[in-house]
């Protein structure tokens, strides 16, 4: 099978009425959010010490091959899935539906593998935050389908591995934005990505997409194990490190290639009562479909 690379593109799902939709049903659902430790360089680096428990609080609403399948085994990750989709079915079908109608308008035939996670959400509280620092993930490729390839390995015959797709899409957002980071592009997708920028403006790219920010995150060597990136090994001009930013706008999906070197940002700020609200899922091309999972 010929592999085609991912590029990636923001595309609106739904309109304002339907996204508070899917947020009243998401707050309807409290009782299945499933509390995440934060993955945050704050703690990951300086430890359990820091603050940012007490005013940034993560759950999760489905089973996560990233975590579950990862952390805590593959039976523990098929017992979340089958509850979790059953429930996301019953509440949230139409949702479903939608995605996959519009999805399937940027990147051709589309399933959700039923034997798999359906995508889910990230799910952020705050509270007042203390003052203005940065919340952010660590720099990160997507690989998740690795926890599930004896899966892909029995289930389907072609499976195009090089060629992950990820998607995250905006359910609610803080007051004060919050985004994507990419980092690393080559100078087409970087004039892509300006372009979306440009679409789709938000001062947090103003705030972001800043030589300061790539000085913090080589500072705190903000960077998942096992990848590595030049960055952290650069003593010369930081300033062609700089991401784009991409914001998050509410009812809008940004998809792209999953081996593209990214960063969940949080934003800064919060305020009592902030949301950051993200549907999110990967995809592998099996016998020439694309299988959506998370």
């Amino acid at each position: 099978m010929e592999t085609v690379l991912l590029d990636f593109n923001r595309v609106p799902i739904l309109d304002k009425e339907d996204t508070e939709r899917v947020f009243q049903e998401l707050l309807d659902l409290r009782n299945i959010w499933l509390a995440r430790t934060n993955w945050h360089p704050a703690l990951e680096i300086a430890g359990p010490d820091s603050d940012i428990e007490k005013y940034v609080h993560y759950y999760t609403v489905g089973a996560t091959m990233y975590m579950d399948a990862r952390d805590r085994g593959w039976e523990l990750y098929k017992k979340l899935q089958k509850m979790y989709n059953r429930v996301l079915w019953k509440r949230l079908g139409w949702l479903y539906d939608t995605f996959l109608e519009e999805i399937q308008k940027e990147l051709g035939p589309c399933e959700y593998d039923e034997g798999l996670g359906l995508p889910g959400f990230h799910i952020y509280e705050f509270e007042d935050a203390p003052d203005s620092r940065k919340h952010h993930r660590c720099l990160h490729y997507d690989g998740q389908w690795w926890w599930g390839k004896k899966y892909f390995q029995k289930k389907y015959v072609d499976v195009d591995y090089k060629n992950q797709l990820s998607y995250t899409f905006t359910i609610k957002s803080p007051h004060n934005g919050s985004a994507i980071a990419l980092w690393d592009l080559k100078p087409k997708q970087g004039r892509k990505a300006s372009e979306i920028q440009q679409r789709y403006y938000h001062p947090i790219i103003e705030r972001y997409q800043t030589l300061a920010y790539v000085q913090e995150i080589k500072k705190a060597k903000a960077i998942e194990d096992p990848w590595k990136f030049n960055l952290f090994d650069d003593d010369g001009d930081l300033g062609k490190y700089i991401p784009y930013i991409i914001p998050h706008l509410e009812g809008h999906s940004f998809w792209y290639y999953g081996m593209t070197m990214h960063q969940m940002i949080l934003g800064d700020s919060f305020k009592e009562g902030d949301h950051r609200i993200t549907f999110q899922g990967h995809g592998l091309k099996c016998d020439g479909k694309w299988r959506l999972f998370w």
